[in-house]
């Protein structure tokens, strides 16, 4: 039975549209969306997941939106155990997070097969802002990559790629790398084939060190917030970094890959960057 359907069923005198239609399970944790007005069944509803749902150990809902310079999400257990740390299965590799401390999308999930499989035999890849590590660690999966680096500054964040490292420990040529990517980025040795900036909110200003970073020809994915259908800023955004260092952009693709809210969409950008003639 579809979520939104159980939850009329047993809470018949709330519209159906105020009920959550639905969850994003992590682990063994299922993360849901209660409105203000149904907050006082919040753990009925939690514990009726829990009843529907044998393999969750933990309901949270989201009591915030994603936010701060380390882009986590506040989070606020209402049914099950105490906690936000869990153990994630994604695309072939193992991921230990705590939700309450790092950031962490498994919608996602299909955007970072799609990355993996653009990646070519032999390719030296770096990821900027890469979290716990999924990116890394799909594309060393799915991938015949030379090198796969991951840059993350929020320390926490990076504990945990390390952790998912040895935890597949069978995956070679990924390593992890603490800091601002700005600033690591231009201590290492350029020529990447291909670079993610994967924060959609706040990359900007890494552009600059990702464009010089590359190899001339070498591909960038850049990830941005933008209006449904509205590509051009962000396109703008590139096409200026790289102006200032004399680089040209040819776009490939505009990919929607998640939204925050109706009318704005999560999108990448993929670009091939080169010398201007």
């Amino acid at each position: 039975m579809q979520l939104r359907a159980l939850l009329s069923h047993h809470f018949p005198d709330i519209p159906p549209a105020r009920l959550p239609g639905g969850f994003d399970r992590v682990g063994d944790i299922a993360v849901v969306g209660i409105v203000p007005e149904v907050a006082p069944w919040q753990a009925a509803i939690g514990n009726l997941l829990l009843a529907e749902h044998p393999h969750l150990k933990v309901v949270a809902k989201r009591a915030g939106e994603v936010g701060g310079e380390l882009r986590t999400l506040p989070l606020e257990v209402i049914a099950g155990e105490e906690r936000l740390r869990t153990v994630h299965r994604e695309n072939g590799v193992v991921l230990h997070l705590d939700l309450g401390l790092v950031y962490y999308s498994v919608r996602s999930a299909q955007e970072r097969m799609r990355i993996a499989r653009l990646v070519r035999p032999g390719e030296r890849v770096g990821v900027l802002c890469s979290g716990v590590g999924p990116f890394p660690l799909v594309m060393a999966r799915h991938s015949r990559a030379a090198e796969v680096i991951g840059i993350e500054k929020n320390p926490v964040a990076h504990g945990f790629a390390l952790e998912n490292l040895r935890a597949n420990r069978r995956l070679r040529g990924v390593r992890f790398m603490k800091g601002d990517a700005a600033e690591v980025l231009p201590t290492l040795a350029p020529g990447f084939d291909r670079l993610l900036i994967v924060l959609p909110h706040g990359g900007e200003p890494l552009l600059p060190a990702a464009l010089a970073a590359l190899r001339p020809g070498g591909t960038l994915h850049f990830y941005d917030m933008q209006a449904k259908d509205c590509h051009s800023a962000t396109l703008a955004k590139v096409e200026a970094a790289a102006q200032t260092l004399g680089l040209r952009v040819t776009p490939q693709q505009v990919i929607s890959c998640g939204h925050c809210g109706p009318t704005v969409h999560r999108v990448c950008m993929d670009a091939v960057i080169g010398p201007t003639p």
